[in-house]
């Protein structure tokens, strides 16, 4: 069944809330449609019966990581550690990832009091904990400083280091089916959830569009997650199943950050 098809199936559990019990499972996001339909879409796909069950085997969520994760913030933590040379042995490696995790650990943006390692958004640890506890399979794509992406994904989302896909930078973006034969490479099976960001993710964007029945949420900058923004061909993005706005749709984005009070919405 098409996510299209299965939100008219479900409007009425998922234009409502149901119930402070449930309200408990993602606690640092509004009370909104697209949180609801997020929990509902998830607990289904776990269901067995469920039209939209997936087994076991096949529960493969993929994630990007940096800006979506976690906040570009951490753009600044890129390149503060040198990392070794070529031929450089085991142990310079070792001593790498270990100067990084303590950058990541101790030192943080000047302005503000938090670490590097505490710009992980809250709500989406959250939910890659609910995707966890319905026993999805995490994968995390890497753009950036992959030594960064594989230690916020260990430190931050109890990930280890091999659930880290790395993906070399182009000097042109990547085509979605290089990122498909990266993706399969890692994995060798398609993954049923994405999360990506707003229209920087186009190749992810094409990809996961192709998908029956896969779960696609968005992380938008954007104020206004309804918005939809023309790609490079002029299409809009409209093959999202949730678009998500940390403004709209959280409470708080870092967990040093109080939540906010916000009343239920139907966005």
């Amino acid at each position: 069944m098409q996510w299209s098809s299965l939100f008219l199936y479900s409007a009425v559990s998922v234009l409502q809330p149901t119930g402070g019990e449930r309200d408990n499972i993602l606690p640092s996001w509004s009370s909104t449609t697209a949180r609801h339909g997020i929990v509902e879409s998830i607990e289904r796909m776990a269901r067995a019966g469920s039209p939209e069950y997936v087994k076991l085997d096949d529960r493969v969520a993929v994630l990007v990581g940096d800006g979506a994760l976690w906040s570009d913030a951490l753009a600044g933590a890129d390149n503060e550690v040198t990392p070794p040379e070529a031929g450089d042995s085991f142990s310079s490696f070792a001593d790498y990832s270990e100067s990084v995790r303590a950058h990541l650990s101790l030192h943080g943006p000047k302005a503000v009091g938090a670490t590097y390692r505490e710009f992980a958004f809250q709500p989406l640890k959250e939910l890659v904990g609910f995707l966890k506890e319905h026993h999805f399979q995490i994968w995390v794509l890497s753009f950036g400083d992959h030594e960064v992406d594989r230690t916020m994904a260990e430190l931050n989302y109890g990930l280890p280091r091999f659930r880290v896909i790395e993906v070399t930078p182009h000097a042109a973006p990547m085509s979605s089916t290089d990122l498909a034969r990266t993706i399969w490479e890692r994995i060798g099976t398609a993954p049923q959830i994405f999360l990506g960001r707003s229209h920087s993710d186009l190749g992810l964007l094409k990809l996961a569009g192709k998908g029956e029945g896969v779960l696609k949420i968005q992380i938008s900058a954007s104020q206004n997650a309804s918005t939809q923004t023309p790609d490079d061909s002029g299409e809009q993005q409209n093959s999202w199943s949730f678009v998500v706005s940390p403004e709209e749709h959280w409470l708080r984005k870092y967990s040093w950050q109080a939540p906010s009070e916000r009343t239920y919405s139907k966005n």
